[in-house]
């Protein structure tokens, strides 16, 4: 049974987690370019730049990926804890409305119905996160490739915080629903 306390341990350490990455990102983001090329001449510096943005997308990448496994361990802890049973979505997937739906959907879907729900007036954060997890499956399915994933009008950088803060706030605006 999922109590209110569990509930709040469980999006406490998502948080902590979230916030590690968010702190790598800003570290990254701080880094001097002119460091490797004063410690390595045999570069140019366009040579210089095209590197750290392969190494940028590729952080990127791997970001995004644990953003969304944060996520996922999260929806999949409280599911456990509140059915008292391991996920299993080849199973829930026999049942018609979730045929179409992904994992997350199906997770989200089950714990709406028990003990959670979103804060009022965040319902379009569920749509958000689900455009990450679309686009987390696009980069794992093109060879994490994180030009791919980018949008029109964004670069790298804005995708990626556009994945940050969607599953920050989503992870922020859940919220325990006493059961009655």
């Amino acid at each position: 049974m999922l109590t209110k306390e569990d509930f709040k341990k469980l999006k406490k350490e998502a948080k902590h987690e979230i916030a590690l990455i968010e702190r790598e990102a800003q570290h990254l983001q701080q880094k001097s370019e002119s460091s490797l090329h004063e410690k390595d001449n045999l570069w140019t510096v366009e040579e210089i730049g095209e590197l750290i943005q392969k190494r940028n997308e590729r952080k990127y990448s791997s970001w995004t990926i644990e953003l969304c496994t944060i996520i996922e361990e999260l929806l999949n802890q409280l599911y456990q804890q509140t059915h008292q049973k391991k996920f299993n979505s080849i199973q829930l997937m026999k049942i018609p409305a979730y045929r179409s739906l992904s994992n997350i959907e199906i997770l989200q879907a089950e714990l709406k119905n028990q003990y959670l729900s979103l804060k009022s007036g965040e319902e379009n954060v569920e749509k958000e996160l689900a455009q990450v997890f679309q686009l987390r499956n696009k980069l794992i399915h093109s060879n994490f490739s994180y030009v791919s994933i980018v949008r029109a009008n964004r670069n790298a950088k804005k995708e990626f915080e556009f994945i940050l803060d969607t599953v920050k706030k989503y992870r922020k605006c859940l919220k325990y629903n006493q059961p009655e």
